[in-house]
C-alpha cells in the first residue's frame, strides 16, 4: 500500500488531532504538544482513504491562471465576477466594472490585495457586531491577515484572525467563517457544542461550508 506523505506536523496546545488537506494537495497534521508521532502515523493510515479522495478531488479541479491584469479579466468580489477595466483614476473601485488605475499595474497584484484587505475589513467590521451580540460576545480585535491556507482562526478570547481572500467569497460565506471563529471563542475545538453554536448563528452553515471547500481554488490573484 502506497504511504501518504505527511508534510508538515503543527504542534499547539489544542486537545484533538486535525487533518486538513491544503489547496495544493499537502496534508497537515495538527496535533497536541506531546502527541507521538507513531500515533499520528497510524490515524493517517487508517484514514488514508479519506485522505487519497480529499488530495483526488483537489486535483481534479481545473487549474486557475495567473491573472494578468488586462481589460476584460474577471476578478471575483463578494462572490460576484467583476470585469477589469484599466483607467487613468487614482483609486482602486467597483461599480459596473473593477476599475484599476493604470498607474497601480507595475504592482499590481500588491495593490488589489491591499484593496481586498480594506474592503474585507471594512466589511467584517460592519457584520460581525451583530453575530458576536448573538454568540454573547464582545470586546473582540479583528484583523485581516495574508493566510492562504485558513479562511480565520481564533488566536485567544479576543483576537479574531481573517484571510483577505474572503472578500471574494459570497457575504452568507463570509458570515459563516466569522460564526465559526466567533464559536471558537467559547469552544476550543471541533466538538458537537462546538457546532451547535455555530448553527445557533448559521441554522444552514453546513450549505457554506461545501461553497467554501469546492470553491477555494478560484478565490486567489
Amino acid at each position: 500500500m502506497e504511504q501518504i506523505k505527511i508534510h508538515k506536523i503543527i504542534r499547539s496546545k489544542r486537545r484533538t488531532v486535525a487533518l486538513v488537506i491544503s489547496p495544493d494537495a499537502a496534508l497537515t497534521v495538527r496535533a497536541p504538544m506531546r502527541l507521538p508521532l507513531d500515533y499520528i502515523e497510524k490515524l493517517v493510515s487508517k484514514k488514508s482513504s479519506w485522505i487519497k479522495r480529499k488530495i483526488s478531488d483537489i486535483q481534479s479541479r481545473p487549474k486557475t491562471r495567473p491573472k494578468e491584469f488586462v481589460d476584460g479579466e474577471e476578478f471575483l468580489y463578494l462572490g460576484e465576477a467583476f470585469r477589469l477595466k484599466i483607467v487613468d483614476e487614482k483609486q482602486i473601485s467597483i461599480g459596473e466594472y473593477l476599475y484599476f488605475p493604470r498607474s497601480m499595474l507595475l504592482k499590481a497584484k500588491e495593490n488589489l490585495k491591499e484593496w481586498y484587505k480594506s474592503q474585507i475589513k471594512q466589511r467584517i467590521e460592519e457584520r460581525i457586531a451583530w453575530y458576536a451580540r448573538q454568540a454573547g460576545v464582545d470586546n473582540m480585535s479583528i484583523a485581516i491577515t495574508g493566510a492562504q491556507k485558513r479562511w480565520g482562526s481564533c488566536a485567544n478570547k479576543s483576537s479574531l484572525n481573517f484571510s483577505w481572500r474572503l472578500a471574494m467569497a459570497p457575504l452568507e460565506v463570509i458570515d459563516c467563517v466569522l460564526a465559526h471563529e466567533l464559536a471558537h471563542i467559547k469552544e476550543r475545538n471541533h466538538s458537537a457544542n462546538f457546532w451547535c453554536k455555530v448553527r445557533a448563528l448559521i441554522p444552514d452553515y453546513k450549505k457554506h461550508v461545501s461553497w467554501l471547500k469546492a470553491n477555494e481554488h478560484l478565490l486567489h490573484i
